[in-house]
């Protein structure tokens, strides 16, 4: 089954989506769900390249089995 689909403009869907958001969750939630989801600061990539500088794939995978042993995860 083919369905026609018309892409919005980006200044119509971040419009309509607000007013989803809104009517669905109100303004004090919506604009909550908002602030989960920001766009934050800073380069992922690279603080993830320096927090896991010289582990190994094992090491990881260890701490992850301690912390579901201690009930973390």
């Amino acid at each position: 089954m083919s369905e026609n689909v018309r892409l919005m403009g980006l200044p119509e869907l971040r419009s309509r989506g607000f007013e989803a958001l809104v009517r669905e969750l109100g303004v004090a939630n919506a604009l909550r769900y908002l602030h989960m989801h920001g766009m934050g600061s800073g380069d992922y990539t690279q603080d993830r390249e320096r927090w896991l500088a010289g582990l190994t794939i094992e090491q990881v995978e260890e701490e992850v089995q301690r912390m579901k042993l201690r009930g973390e995860i």
